[in-house]
């Protein structure tokens, strides 16, 4: 299926070397989805990698409501690693990632325009060797109170539209959790209320992002 709502990140996270100079740069690639794990990361990293020279890093986020750009320098003269790694980001299109390129000086100076070539390309191979992946937003929607002999016709009825069923709690009666796009609420809405003539009841709950 496809929807025109979605966001592109990365596939997998990568590693990428690359020598300039007798500098050392290296490129980490990771998916994120939340500030935490950005601050996860990038503390694993400086454990990892406690004696180079700079540390410097982009990201994107969006969660569907805000949209986060951040980036650090690192040390490096301003704006010349940063921004850079922000827009080698862009310029591959992805959100929801995060690029932290590490430097070990190797005793020559690059220059401000050499390190911004430097750290922008080493980011975009690296995120070229990280991949694509699209995330397509889905509705999750909680149907309660379903008698056992409408069960049937409904789980149908939303596998029909290409739906997924996260979950069923069984017990006098049936409690779904479904996920379907956004826009077939109306239709939902109207598939219950045909079937179970009204006594089952329909709440909207989080919005899920599932690779498609």
């Amino acid at each position: 299926m496809e929807y025109m709502n979605y966001f592109q990140t990365v596939a997998r996270s990568a590693k990428f070397e690359n020598i300039i100079k007798k500098s050392r740069f290296i490129a980490l690639v990771q998916g994120i989805e939340t500030e935490p794990e950005v601050r996860s990361f990038l503390k694993e990293a400086a454990q990892k990698y406690p004696d180079a020279a700079h540390h410097c890093w982009a990201y994107r986020l969006d969660s569907g409501k805000n949209k986060i750009s951040q980036y650090s320098d690192g040390g490096e003269p301003a704006n010349s690693a940063g921004p850079p790694i922000l827009q080698a980001i862009k310029q591959e299109q992805l959100t929801n990632v995060i690029v932290l390129v590490i430097r070990y000086f190797g005793g020559i100076k690059l220059g401000k325009s050499g390190l911004i070539k430097a750290y922008r390309e080493t980011a975009r191979s690296g995120l070229q060797q990280a991949g694509k992946k699209r995330s397509y937003p889905w509705q999750e929607f909680i149907i309660e109170g379903i008698e056992y002999q409408s069960l049937g016709t409904i789980l149908q009825s939303i596998e029909s539209k290409s739906g997924k069923i996260d979950d069923i709690l069984y017990g006098d009666r049936v409690k779904i959790s479904a996920l379907l796009p956004e826009i077939e609420l109306e239709w939902l809405q109207q598939l219950i209320n045909n079937v179970t003539q009204g006594k089952a009841g329909l709440k909207i709950g989080a919005i899920r992002w599932i690779d498609g």
